[in-house]
């Protein structure tokens, strides 16, 4: 396996948590765009973080 195949394989995989990450996010009332961008940058451990912390719980509008 050459290194160049294996860094487009990790770079690959990298994108798709992060733009899993995004549309996580927005499911438990998040911002979509700034958590692809953490994840992104930080990787796997961002990711973790949105899955353990709870859920923003927004008011009512009234």
């Amino acid at each position: 396996m050459s290194v160049e195949y294996l860094a487009s394989v990790v770079s690959g995989m990298w994108l798709t948590v992060a733009i899993l990450a995004g549309g996580y996010a927005r499911t438990r009332n998040r911002s979509a765009w700034a958590w692809f961008l953490l994840t992104a940058v930080f990787g796997p451990i961002a990711a973790f973080l949105l899955v353990v912390w709870p859920p923003v719980v927004r008011a009512p509008r009234s």
